[in-house]
């Protein structure tokens, strides 16, 4: 699951001064992101913040033609642009940062209905609401808070008692005050961003999921762990010269089975390239190497999503 959501019977804690300083000190590691026109106005704007000293998550739809600025309150002047993309969420790659620290992210999968959340306001006071559910949209779960979420906010990091980041805020679909947020789970995925095997293609925003795959038969697999398979290498995909002639990019994606071991065991494609690149993908899934799901304390086998992509440079 993305996120484990249950009836809660802590009772409500108060921030004690560990977390109230990192909250605080989270600021510095937000940004204001900005999409331009041609006369450098803005079309479009909301909040953002560092994953990585050289890539920010925000909640803006961009994509590579986009023209971004991007502004920390923290800085002078404007953080260098390389470019900007949809990778599950819309990110934005930059200059590395040697003065500007990225979030720590906490664990989504914790997350309990009733829990406190916390936000930084417009004016940088801490603000505290509760989670009040979960939902799922585009096949990837959110939760919902009942704090308001404007567009100053939309983009910007939610915090949990302990002052780490447990997902990015997002406007509800209907258009309610309530906010959606999106799991730290998906920022995770994010941070591999550029790394080997893992890159940018057409899609609709989050789609990565984990848990049983639909039609599994394999009672064996969890659905539920303490800890989620963690990727520590993957082959680099190959181009054929069919896809290079044709100019076919994008991105496969699939349903992987980590063993209990580490290993891809099976793979299922949820969404295939022709020319030849969606075996390539599947050659690079099943060489990809994991560490496994836990589950009180043993590896298990569990089913995740990775996602291929082919660009030509």
């Amino acid at each position: 699951m993305l996120l484990a959501l249950c009836a809660s019977a802590t009772s409500s804690q108060e921030l004690d001064s560990t977390a109230k300083a990192r909250i605080e000190q989270a600021r510095a590691s937000i940004v204001t992101v900005k999409v331009l026109d041609q006369q450098n106005q803005t079309i479009s704007q909301a909040a953002g913040f560092l994953v990585r000293k050289d890539l920010i998550a925000t909640d803006l739809e961009l994509d590579r033609s986009s023209r971004v600025q991007v502004t920390a309150a923290t800085k002078a002047g404007a953080i260098k642009v390389l470019w900007a993309g949809n990778y599950f969420l819309p990110y934005v790659s930059i200059e590395m940062q040697t003065e500007i620290s990225p979030l720590t992210l906490g664990d989504s999968e914790r997350a309990a209905v009733n829990d406190p959340v916390y936000m930084l306001s417009d004016s940088g006071k801490i603000v505290s609401g509760r989670i009040t559910g979960a939902t799922t949209i585009k096949n990837t779960k959110a939760f919902s808070i009942d704090l308001p979420i404007n567009a100053n906010l939309k983009g910007a990091p939610v915090f949990d008692r302990h002052g780490d980041v447990i997902g990015i805020a997002t406007k509800s679909a209907d258009g309610q005050n309530a906010g959606l947020v999106w799991p730290s789970e998906v920022l995770a995925t994010l941070k591999h961003l550029g790394e080997p095997g893992v890159g940018v293609g057409r899609g609709d925003g989050p789609q990565f999921g984990v848990g049983a795959a639909p039609g599994n038969t394999n009672t064996s697999v969890a659905t539920r762990v303490d800890t989620k398979p963690v990727r520590l290498s993957s082959p680099a995909p190959r181009y054929t010269e069919a896809a290079r002639a044709n100019g076919t990019q994008g991105s496969v994606v699939m349903s992987v089975l980590v063993g209990d071991d580490g290993t891809v065991k099976s793979v299922r494609v949820v969404r295939g390239l022709p020319d030849g690149l969606t075996e390539q993908a599947v050659a690079v899934a099943r060489e990809t190497k994991f560490k496994p799901a836990m589950k009180d304390g043993k590896p298990v086998p569990l089913w995740v999503g990775l996602e291929i992509s082919f660009v030509i440079r």
